[in-house]
């Protein structure tokens, strides 16, 4: 009795442990999960000729040409085969359609006041925090409808003109829906995984720690979702798709899938017949 006695409050404490370590696992993945269903709801950009007529007002003296896009709702831009699957990738982004445009009196603030102006004029809502125009210090973003414009410097001389999605509606909700249900599940599934097999344990525990440099950073990226303004295109799951750090989720999720596996054998055997 003195032993079991002395034993119980460590495993209790084993147990918090675990509840609290499966909650930030499961909430940081279905975090990402909402976010990335929520994307899909996204819709097509513009075709080249529409993408030239949406932005040909903000610079009437310049002749348009695509010089770029790039077409998926979030994905590696270029494609990297099979080794991002695996292992990840340094450029994934929410798709957009980019111009660049050399103005004829290479006046850029000149020309960045042009395009402001046309923006108003054209009912598009400009912002004036310069926070919604990611890395970039001189620019004008504007968001109408389903779309982003920016408008920013490149180089000494050069102006791009970016068409990009607007964060769909349902993102925040499925984001915040995903986190609650993961913390709930992750809290449940955790301390009943380490109540297992030591093999079970073994498993939800280096499954956990492999996934932990996501989970950590995941929160933040959530969090700036809410604060920045809906103009910018976040992927709730960008973390688990970055170079390095896909690797480590994808075997994160793997010892995971496995721990629930054998802790779902080990029941089994257990019924009663």
């Amino acid at each position: 009795m003195g032993a079991a006695a002395e034993q119980a409050p460590v495993r209790q404490r084993r147990g918090w442990l675990a509840g609290i370590t499966g909650a930030l696992t499961l909430g940081a993945l279905g975090a990402a999960l909402g976010g990335w269903l929520a994307w899909g709801t996204a819709p097509d950009l513009p075709d080249d000729r529409a993408a030239i007529a949406l932005v040909q007002p903000l610079v009437p003296a310049s002749r348009l040409s695509v010089d770029r896009r790039h077409d998926p709702a979030f994905g590696y831009d270029p494609p990297e085969g099979a080794a991002a699957l695996l292992f990840g990738g340094d450029d994934y982004n929410g798709g957009y359609v980019a111009f660049r445009v050399d103005p004829p009196s290479q006046n850029l603030t000149g020309a960045l006041g042009i395009a402001r102006q046309a923006l108003i004029d054209g009912n598009w809502t400009v912002s004036t925090r310069p926070a919604d125009l990611a890395g970039q210090l001189d620019g004008v973003v504007a968001v109408r409808g389903d779309l982003v414009v920016q408008a920013y410097q490149e180089g000494a001389s050069g102006l791009v003109l970016e068409i990009g999605r607007r964060e769909p509606a349902p993102v925040g909700p499925m984001v915040a829906l995903g986190a609650l249900a993961g913390l709930a599940l992750g809290w449940l599934g955790m301390r009943r995984a380490v109540e297992g097999t030591p093999l079970t344990v073994v498993l939800a525990w280096a499954g956990a720690g492999f996934l932990a440099p996501c989970t950590l950073l995941t929160f933040p990226i959530t969090a700036m979702m809410y604060a920045a303004p809906a103009t910018g295109t976040v992927a709730s799951w960008d973390i688990y798709t970055a170079f390095g750090f896909r690797f480590l989720a994808n075997l994160g999720i793997l010892l995971l899938l496995a721990a629930t596996v054998t802790a779902l054998i080990e029941r089994r055997r257990h019924l009663p017949r």
